[in-house]
């Protein structure tokens, strides 16, 4: 409503306006007060279509939609001046004018831009509907003159000056200066074989299916057209002594030489769009499910599509991959585009997403690939629960006949805890605690108190008093806080890797220097913490370093964010971001805990409940009775 009530008092002034006057589409009623034609000058030099006395389409901006016409250049046999009669120059695959109609009373026009026009400023001489010669920063080709400054003459020439072209734009060449002036055409496509004509009648052509050239030497005579010298050539050409010849192969954009196997760059269309390069800088074009084992298909719309080996980590793929599948477009994070299947060094990750050297917590190495131990270990030999080799802080080792593994239990529980004096659980081995004063006639051998007599762990030496050793004799052996620690097997390895014949550390695991035989500890959950206690450089299992400290892998720390339930993990390789999350556990109630059963009741709610179905399978059985006896009676 608005719109019609602003039309409406448009016509209202217009009609009361003494200038105005009806005309037909073609008239416009300028600002200055005078009525001009959009079809003839000097009106069609400022507007270039008209439309109820207005101006739609001024003459500026029609010249700057000539880059992109809508429809081209549009050809009439008879016409005014201002009217094509030949679009015979193509310039970037649109025509343009190349030759204007004469009227019945010979008014000349020229070609401009493109745009036939009567106008001199730029084409300042013209003949039979075409400019014989141009001046300024213009330059002459296919019939018209052409300014430097706009569409589409900069896409030919980047300098002009007197009406010559000195200076031709990517994809033309221009003619030896000698051979050049504004009565000619100065600028020439590379690809054009049509023999032009220049300066002192000498003749100049480009090569057939080139794309790029430069000015080729001087015509010694005015008979032979000399051609550019070819530097480049379109899709599936390549440049064989001044000639582009195809390359052989349909699905071929660039080559090197003809043949099979001699692609450098695959068209974009078609079906075979990816190069895949076996050996050297040249292979062939193949569909994506084409580039095979070892390859993943990666789309380079400026490049070309390639086929990437999925070992190449600066391009998409993981170093050391062997083998490899493309990860769908919305899991593809940062820089890998690939999941890994197989590599050709070190292991598989359990996220598929590099090939390490060494298998990350909770996982173990099995055939070049890192398999998941049982969720209780944190280092293991199989996935066996009874198989871990080490656990997660909180957790020790509980070994069986087999000293070299066990199952992991809560510290300071079971077992671990029998002969232990109360409150005697408090030394700290690798993020868990362990027994430090057990009852008279034991001592700690290990973490786990021992008879004295019963030697089954002589070897270690421990000389006791008082429920704890006071030396350790035995060979690799360490007296660490009234115990003996076996050095070369866990817990004792991760305190201390060489020991004296008196059990005096002389090595200790964390990179401090040991002092009288005691190593400092490092801060939580540190496992090296080389120049001082507080500076961390590699954490326990389920920590992650974040600057010179450790965190566990479920608490976020500055641009750091955990994952919650994850036990071993792996900072963000640039933060800000979460951790790599390798394995998680689900929380669960402690199975050593006496008073929970497995299914995580307390004990007094177990019993609670088995009162309630005593008292529910009783009413029952009375009431059935009842029925029976009773109704029987009945």
């Amino acid at each position: 409503v608005q719109g019609l009530i602003s039309k409406f008092i448009g016509q209202i002034v217009a009609a009361s306006d003494p200038t105005a006057h009806l005309s037909s589409d073609m008239d416009l009623h300028p600002p200055l007060g005078g009525c001009y034609s959009a079809s003839a000058a000097p009106g069609s030099g400022v507007c270039r279509e008209a439309r109820d006395r207005a101006c739609v389409e001024h003459a500026e901006e029609a010249r700057a939609e000539a880059r992109k016409p809508r429809s081209g250049c549009q050809a009439q046999d008879t016409g005014g001046p201002e009217t094509c009669h030949t679009c015979g120059a193509v310039i970037g695959g649109v025509s343009y004018c190349s030759q204007c109609n004469v009227d019945s009373s010979g008014a000349n026009g020229a070609p401009t831009d493109g745009v036939c026009t009567a106008d001199n400023a730029v084409c300042n001489a013209k003949s039979n509907g075409v400019c014989t010669t141009c001046t300024g920063s213009s330059f002459m080709f296919k019939g018209g003159c052409y300014r430097t400054g706009q569409d589409p003459g900069q896409t030919m020439c980047t300098n002009a000056a007197s009406g010559v072209c000195s200076a031709a734009a990517d994809g033309y060449f221009v003619p030896p200066a000698e051979h050049r002036d504004n009565a000619h055409q100065s600028v020439i496509p590379c690809g054009d074989v049509e023999e032009i004509t220049v300066g002192n009648s000498h003749k100049y052509k480009g090569v057939a299916h080139c794309t790029q050239c430069n000015t080729p030497n001087a015509a010694s005579d005015t008979t032979t057209a000399v051609a550019a010298t070819c530097t480049a050539c379109e899709d599936g050409y390549f440049v064989n002594t001044n000639a582009c010849e195809a390359c052989g192969d349909e699905n071929c954009a660039t080559c090197a030489a003809e043949g099979t196997g001699k692609c450098s760059k695959c068209k974009a269309t078609g079906t075979k769009t990816y190069l895949k390069v076996e050996s050297g800088d040249t292979g062939t074009c193949v569909e994506a499910s084409g580039c095979g084992s070892g390859f993943f298909p990666k789309d380079d719309a400026e490049s070309g599509n390639k086929c990437i080996l999925c070992g190449e980590a600066n391009n998409g793929g993981i170093q050391n991959c062997a083998e490899c599948s493309l990860l769908p477009s919305a899991s593809r994070a940062g820089a890998i585009l690939i999941s890994c299947t197989k590599c050709s060094k070190n292991n598989l990750s359990p996220l598929k997403n590099e090939c390490m050297a060494n298998c990350p917590a909770g996982t173990y190495a099995n055939s070049n690939i890192c398999k998941p131990c049982h969720t209780s270990c944190s280092s293991c030999s199989d996935t066996d629960e009874s198989s871990c080799t080490a656990c997660y802080p909180g957790y020790v080792l509980s070994k069986g006949a087999d000293t070299t593994k066990g199952t992991c239990i809560r510290e300071c529980t079971g077992a671990l805890m029998a002969h232990c004096k109360a409150d005697g659980c408090t030394l700290d081995v690798g993020g868990s605690k362990y027994c430090d004063a057990c009852e008279d006639g034991y001592a700690p051998i290990d973490g786990v108190c021992t008879a004295m007599s019963a030697g089954a762990r002589d070897a270690s030496g421990c000389k006791a008093s008082g429920g704890k050793c006071t030396a350790c004799t035995g060979t690799n052996y360490a007296l660490l806080s009234g115990g003996c620690y076996n050095t070369k097997a866990l817990p004792g390895s991760a305190v201390c890797t060489q020991a004296d014949s008196n059990g005096q550390c002389q090595t200790c695991a964390n990179g401090q220097n040991a002092t009288s035989g005691n190593c400092p500890a490092c801060a939580e959950g540190c496992a090296e913490c080389v120049s001082s206690i507080s500076t961390c450089t590699e954490c326990l299992a389920g920590y992650y370093l974040s600057g010179t400290k450790c965190v566990k892998c479920d608490k976020d720390d500055n641009a750091i964010t955990g994952v919650p339930n994850c036990v071993s993990c792996a900072p963000p390789t640039t933060p800000p971001g979460p951790v790599t999350c390798y394995v998680t556990q689900t929380p669960t109630v402690d199975p050593a805990d006496p008073s929970v059963n497995k299914g995580g009741l307390p004990s007094g709610a177990i019993a609670g409940i088995s009162v309630a179905v005593i008292a529910v399978v009783g009413g029952l059985v009375g009431f059935l009775c009842w029925w029976f006896v009773c109704r029987g009676k009945a």
